[in-house]
């Protein structure tokens, strides 16, 4: 059964794309001299570019909150308290959409989130997706991994 898990919220490539881009040509303009200009774009390029997680390591029983650029990770290893029971939970993510006019569309969707409770309500977020058996499945895993309870806070 497998005892690592590594959770990261992906951006997407017409984001990752024209940041790439912006990068590149901050480096650019550092080397040129423009070391004011080129710094500023590359902290926005690398802010965007930012890729957040967490990494668990059952087998050493430790997790860490993580940030990743193009798939090089950073993040301090932590030893895993005792997690009393995983959590999955149905909520509604909401987003709004603004039309030339200045009318708004509201628009929701059902997502799934994964937790770790430890001391009664302290908690590590793991991920949130919008496919419910994979949370699941990831859910099952874990709680049998760590042999604790598995609540699933599902609407019918």
């Amino acid at each position: 059964m497998q005892t690592n898990f590594l959770f990261i919220k992906k951006i997407g490539i017409y984001k990752k794309i024209p940041f790439s881009i912006l990068l590149v040509l901050s480096v650019l303009l550092i080397l040129l001299g423009g070391y004011f200009y080129g710094l500023v774009l590359l902290g926005i390029s690398l802010h965007f570019l930012m890729e957040e997680g967490v990494e668990l390591d059952l087998s050493e029983n430790k997790y860490r909150q993580l940030i990743a650029w193009y798939g090089i990770k950073f993040g301090k290893w932590q030893t895993l308290p005792l997690i009393e029971y995983v959590s999955i939970f149905e909520t509604k993510k909401k987003s709004q959409v603004r039309a030339g006019g200045g009318n708004a569309a509201h628009f929701s969707e059902v997502i799934f989130k994964l937790n770790l409770f430890y001391k009664k309500n302290k908690h590590i977020s793991l991920f949130e997706s919008e496919d419910k058996d994979m949370v699941l499945k990831i859910g099952d895993n874990i709680s049998k991994i760590l042999d604790i309870r598995f609540h699933k806070a599902l609407k019918k």
